[in-house]
């Protein structure tokens, strides 16, 4: 048996996880944002601040939501992070929204520049929101099962659709092994526009299975878009044990 549900909320075990790679990630990853040039005066009542770093994620789709980083430079070496006691804004709230804890989203086409302060510092990264039809995948996923030959398992995939070439698009979950699809969800009718999605399959796995694999599909017109499509993604693939 197969399912797919877009949820309105995702498990908060899922999203921790989630939520903590992608801010490791961004702690070491310059492609993640632009920062600008801090400014501010150099002595704010005699603070140790040296700068303050802004990392968000450099691109959103539309209806995608990403954690924005802020990081403080102490004269002492430290790094803080500082994102839940910064004050967040956007300079273009209707295409780059943001929330007091630094969590952005994308409302429209366009870009914006996402600021933070904290005592006296202010810095900014740019935000560009995408029009395309595109899937993005998360990074928490799911498992349940014990993954042998005849077993009956379930994986969820989670991530953010867009659609925007057409009114609506189809949107469903394969998995497949070795030898090629194991099961396909009925596919889910998605309108134009984006959001996240949690898709989920429980089906037997195969005698013969060495590993099996998930990946979302979004179907818009005549054009399929499939991810993930490599192995590098991780968790993308579950070892059968024997």
């Amino acid at each position: 048996m197969a399912r797919l549900v877009v949820p309105a909320f995702r498990p908060a075990n899922v999203i921790l996880r989630g939520r903590l790679v992608v801010l490791a990630a961004m702690l070491g990853a310059a492609s993640c944002g632009t920062p600008t040039s801090p400014s501010g005066d150099s002595t704010t009542g005699g603070s140790d601040i040296l700068a303050l770093d802004v990392f968000c994620p450099a691109s959103l789709l539309i209806g995608q939501k990403g954690p924005c980083l802020a990081q403080a430079r102490l004269r002492s070496g430290m790094t803080p992070v500082v994102s839940f006691d910064a004050t967040w804004s956007s300079t273009r709230p209707d295409v780059v929204g943001v929330d007091t804890k630094g969590l952005v989203d994308g409302r429209s086409g366009g870009q914006a520049e996402v600021s933070a302060s904290y005592r006296g510092r202010r810095t900014a990264a740019t935000v560009v929101v995408t029009v395309e039809d595109a899937l993005r995948i998360d990074n928490g996923q799911a498992n349940q099962g014990a993954f042998t030959p005849g077993s009956t398992v379930t994986v969820w995939l989670q991530g953010y659709y867009s659609v925007a070439s057409a009114d609506t698009g189809r949107l469903s979950l394969r998995i497949t092994d070795q030898t090629g699809t194991i099961t396909t969800t009925s596919p889910l009718t998605v309108a134009k526009g984006g959001n996240f999605f949690l898709l989920s399959s429980t089906f037997v796995v195969p005698e013969a299975s060495v590993e099996v694999c998930r990946t979302a599909v979004l179907e818009v017109g005549s054009v399929t878009i499939a991810e993930p499509h490599s192995k590098d993604f991780p968790l993308w693939c579950i070892p059968i044990r024997r």
